[in-house]
């Protein structure tokens, strides 16, 4: 499967006295599109798991300043480096699929290729061996066979006007 990912943005969330920022990520995952929201809080929990399986790419740090805006998009562009970075591997972790919320596009995408699978009966059937042995049953030249048969073994020089 496809994945692509990126964090174009952020956004500010106030939750009745709570408020916390939330970065938009942009999932592509066999073939449809999903946007998720993700705290940074939810990246670290990401990168405890993958460092017990895996040699992560480096973590953006938490800062003090969090609601200065320019900290907030350098952490934006630093959680999209470590997600790219992440992308670079193979196999994928399942954690990452799991964090990205693309089980139930997965799991779409396959239920769509099932029914994608043909329905029709074949309307031609050729016997495995027709072209093995001459067919007795019929009363037309082989045109095709003759032809190939000419063109292989008789003098060309008979074919000239």
């Amino acid at each position: 499967m496809v994945l692509r990912v990126s964090i174009p943005s952020f956004r500010k969330v106030k939750d009745d006295e709570d408020s916390y920022t939330v970065f938009l990520l942009d999932v592509w995952a066999g073939g449809q599109h999903n946007v998720i929201e993700k705290r940074y809080s939810e990246f670290e929990e990401l990168h405890k798991q993958l460092k017990k399986i895996m040699k992560t790419p480096e973590f953006p740090p938490k800062k003090v300043l969090k609601w200065n805006s320019k900290v907030l998009e350098q952490r934006r562009m630093g959680l999209e480096n470590y997600i790219q970075g992440i992308l670079e591997f193979d196999p994928l972790p399942w954690a990452l699929f799991v964090f990205l919320e693309t089980e139930q596009i997965t799991e779409e995408y396959e239920k769509n290729e099932e029914e994608k699978s043909t329905t029709h009966q074949p309307m031609i059937v050729f016997d495995a061996n027709a072209y093995l042995y001459p067919s007795e049953k019929d009363s037309l030249p082989d045109i095709v066979n003759d032809g190939v048969m000419i063109g292989f073994y008789s003098n060309t020089e008979s074919f000239l006007p």
